[in-house]
């Protein structure tokens, strides 16, 4: 009788992407491998992916590739990714998890490698206004990047803007229509009109006159910004916005990160430096929680519903994946928080839309600064908060962080039209501090 060729063997190193952790993809792998005798492992990565090792009879290993793209009952698989390897001979299938692994040959005392990172955030900038985002920036960069040779001390900058772009895409960002809907508003409400005259005005209480003036400085403020960013609806639209610019401008140190975020040492981390003004600051307060917090927290908006779109699903799927890397970039010390600028603050305000915080204050405690990337032992100031002596919407910080040493809250004088939003970025005193912030905290 003819002897029959035995069945060829492989090895295939595959890597699965979407909805794949904490869905019960590695036990179901797991159980599959074992049923059809196949060897190797199977292990969630820190970046969101899983990743497994298949070895055995070509046609089995095959089959459980072709089964990897629906795999558990709850997973949604994007990509399935296959290299085929050398045979070392797996027999066993098991559950592999990080601690497992042998990190062989590191070499020690290793030097860290910093990229530096300026990120701006802008308030509202009125709709009407021949003002961009870009103009600001400068107006606040230029200056102070003169200062301590800054200009060759931070690596790269990201620059973002939301609520008063209708840029010409196939589809508008949920955000863009903000500063049109203002400035309808302000029109229908006739609020820069004069005041009416008043029969015997004489007769009427002091505070009347006051009255229209201050409804025009509050909505020339960007109350009805903030409004909006208390909702659900326009958090994500805000938080989707910003968090797909900055988090699509990291993606080019991504793979860098990727290549030692399951290692113990550190050898290249990002540092980011937090420049912002009015909403802009409770953007990137809610955007560092997210990161550095040591618990998920539901409110921030990772799986936010938006509206029915295919494009802003996209980008939402995107944000969500880079976020939740990112996040544990943080986790592992490969991001970290340089330094914090803000200006014309509303942050206590919104705060008080976060049940969170609302529980914490309820209990007569401050908010931990280590949430947002501070160390709590640390005495050195991380944070600058600037408000103007006499704008009535922006607010001193450190005393909902239990007057923490890395705060530092600043009154200034602005100019005459102290509501313009102009006049925190264009102003030399912040520029002077923001200066002497980032020689400290910038490192190499």
């Amino acid at each position: 009788m003819e002897k029959q060729p035995l069945p060829e063997k492989v090895r295939a190193h595959v890597f699965i992407t979407g909805t794949v952790h904490g869905v019960g993809y590695r036990l179901a792998t797991w159980d599959k491998a074992n049923q059809w005798g196949i060897g190797g492992w199977v292990e969630e990565i820190p970046d969101g992916r899983v990743e497994a090792v298949f070895e055995g009879n070509k046609e089995l290993v095959e089959a459980i590739i072709r089964w990897c793209y629906r795999g558990s009952p709850d997973a949604v698989v994007k990509t399935v990714t296959v290299e085929y390897e050398e045979l070392e001979g797996l027999k066993d299938f098991i559950i592999r998890r990080p601690s497992e692994l042998s990190i062989k040959n590191e070499p020690k005392d290793i030097k860290v490698k910093t990229i530096n990172i300026l990120l701006f955030v802008h308030g509202v900038i009125p709709h009407n206004s021949n003002f961009s985002e870009t103009k600001l920036y400068d107006l606040f960069w230029e200056p102070v990047k003169k200062q301590h040779k800054l200009s060759e001390r931070i690596d790269d900058i990201i620059s973002v803007n939301w609520g008063h772009y209708l840029t010409d895409t196939e589809e508008a960002r949920l955000d863009e229509r903000l500063s049109k809907a203002e400035e309808f508003m302000a029109q229908q409400l006739n609020l820069r009109a004069k005041l009416p005259s008043i029969t015997n005005s004489s007769l009427q209480p002091w505070w009347r006159s006051l009255l229209h003036p201050l409804q025009n400085l509050v909505w020339t403020q960007g109350i009805g910004a903030a409004i909006y960013y208390s909702g659900i609806e326009g958090k994500i639209a805000l938080q989707l916005a910003a968090y797909y610019q900055i988090l699509e401008f990291l993606e080019k140190y991504r793979h860098q990160i990727e290549r030692i975020i399951s290692k113990k040492e550190t050898t290249i981390k990002i540092r980011l430096h937090a420049i912002s003004n009015g909403l802009g600051t409770s953007i990137v307060n809610d955007f560092l929680h997210g990161l550095f917090s040591p618990e998920n927290d539901p409110e921030q908006a990772k799986e936010p519903t938006i509206a029915n779109s295919q494009i802003l699903a996209e980008e939402k799927r995107e944000t969500v994946e880079r976020y939740l890397f990112w996040r544990v970039a943080a986790q592992k010390k490969h991001l970290e928080l340089g330094s914090i600028v803000s200006m014309a603050s509303q942050l206590p305000l919104l705060l008080l839309s976060s049940q969170r915080v609302i529980n914490t204050f309820a209990n007569q405690e401050t908010l931990s600064i280590d949430e947002i990337g501070i160390p709590e032992q640390t005495k050195e100031i991380i944070w600058k908060v600037f408000y103007g002596i006499d704008d009535i919407s922006a607010f001193p910080i450190s005393p909902l962080f239990g007057n923490h040493p890395a705060i530092e809250d600043i009154t200034i004088e602005l100019s005459n039209n102290y509501h313009n939003y102009l006049s925190y970025w264009d102003n030399q005193v912040i520029h002077t501090h923001a200066a002497e912030l980032l020689n400290r905290r910038v490192v190499s």
